[in-house]
Parts: C-alpha cells; sequence; structure tokens
C-alpha cells in the first residue's frame, strides 16, 4: 500500500501561527493606508466641489467680495449666505442648524461626509469638514477624521482654502510642524483635536498623506 503524505496537526497550528502572527503585523498597516486614502479622496472631493460652486456663483454675481456675509453678528449668518450664494451649486442630502451652537450650521453630502460651519466675527467663514457626518462638530479638525477649510483674503482677493490664510505661505516644514503639534493659537500648547494646518499640508503634497504625515497628534510635553 502506498503511504498518503500529509502535514501533522503541529504542522497546521505553526503554520496557521505564522500567518496569525504575519497578518497581525500587516493589516493594521493596511488599515492605516485605507484610511488615509479614502480621507485624502473626501477631501479633494470637498475642495473641488467648493471652489466649483464658488466660480459658479462669481460668474452671476461678480467676485466674491461682493457677496461676502456682512452678518457675523446674527445667528443664522452662515446659513442664509450659504443657502443663498453656494447650496444650489453643490448636492448635499440633510441641511440643519447644528446642534450646540445658534451660529452653525451643518450640510451632509451622498458621500456621507460633510462640514459644520460659521462665519466668525471678522466676516471669515470656517468649516470643519468631517469625512463621516457623524464626526463633524464645530471646532473639530484632528487632521484624521476633521479638517479645517477656511474663506479668507489671500494677495487681497476672497478664496476657499485649505486650513486658514496663514498656512498658504507656510513652509513645509512649517506646515509638518504645526499640524504635528495643532492650535495655531498658541505653539506651546497642543490642543487635542486643533490641528490648524493638516489641510494644507495634504494639499501642499499634492492631495497625498506622505509616510512623515502625522496621523496621530503629538503629546503635551511634560513641564519639568
Amino acid at each position: 500500500m502506498r503511504k498518503i503524505k500529509a502535514f501533522t496537526l503541529a504542522e497546521v497550528l505553526i503554520t496557521l501561527g505564522i500567518i496569525g502572527v504575519v497578518a497581525a503585523m500587516t493589516l493594521p498597516t493596511l488599515i492605516g493606508k485605507y484610511q488615509k486614502q479614502v480621507a485624502v479622496n473626501k477631501l479633494k472631493k470637498f475642495y473641488s466641489v467648493m471652489t466649483q460652486a464658488i466660480k459658479l456663483e462669481e460668474t452671476k454675481n461678480g467676485s466674491m467680495e461682493y457677496w461676502m456675509p456682512d452678518c457675523d453678528t446674527e445667528d443664522d449668518c452662515f446659513e442664509k449666505w450659504y443657502n443663498q450664494h453656494l447650496d444650489k451649486h453643490v448636492k448635499s442630502v440633510l441641511k440643519r442648524k447644528a446642534k450646540g451652537s445658534a451660529k452653525n450650521y451643518e450640510v451632509e453630502f451622498a458621500d456621507g461626509s460633510g462640514f459644520n460651519a460659521y462665519v466668525s466675527n471678522n466676516s471669515l467663514i470656517h468649516f470643519f469638514y468631517c469625512t463621516e457626518f457623524g464626526y463633524c462638530g464645530s471646532e473639530k479638525f484632528d487632521g484624521t477624521r476633521t479638517f479645517l477649510f477656511s474663506i479668507c483674503k489671500v494677495k487681497g482677493k476672497y478664496q476657499f482654502v485649505t486650513s486658514n490664510c496663514g498656512a498658504q505661505t507656510a513652509t513645509r516644514e512649517q506646515l509638518l510642524d504645526k499640524c504635528l503639534k495643532g492650535n495655531n493659537d498658541d505653539a506651546d500648547v497642543y490642543s487635542k483635536g486643533r490641528r490648524h494646518y493638516c489641510t494644507r499640508l495634504i494639499e501642499y503634497d499634492g492631495w497625498e498623506m506622505k509616510d512623515d504625515y502625522p496621523w496621530f497628534q503629538a503629546k503635551q510635553p511634560e513641564k519639568e
């Protein structure tokens, strides 16, 4: 009789164990790359949609400086301005007043992303974009699921920009440093979830999260 060659139970268990170890080592990296790519694609799309909406509105009403909001002290300032000028150029599935803030307004898109936005005291506009609508909120821009965009003056002209106006002239080193630490308001304080320059860093790098992109925010150094 011919002997049938087969793996022993021990050999099978060892093989499965090796496969499990390799999977445990590589799976987080693969998941991380996928999450980053999804985030970048949505960011690029949002930037394109908003830029195009502004261009379409400018063909009808002239340069944006002529129809910027002048109602920053009113609670529904952004809501009125957005619905009058940009909503007709942007496809959305939900629009509503944001909870917990009278000035903030929320918009959700068909791909599940969206934004929370308001007009600041100096009539500038801040958009807190979220890759998943459930993460949206006022002053939320953590650089992973939520990101900052603004409408402000760049070289004398109102524009829709990544991060804020100050980020437009920053070097890559400055962008990387501020994205890592967070909080443009005070460089010595790492405010959790407030990473102003991350969106601009991604745009600067050609709409890509490079290997050195700080997916996780740095922790505040302990004082001696």
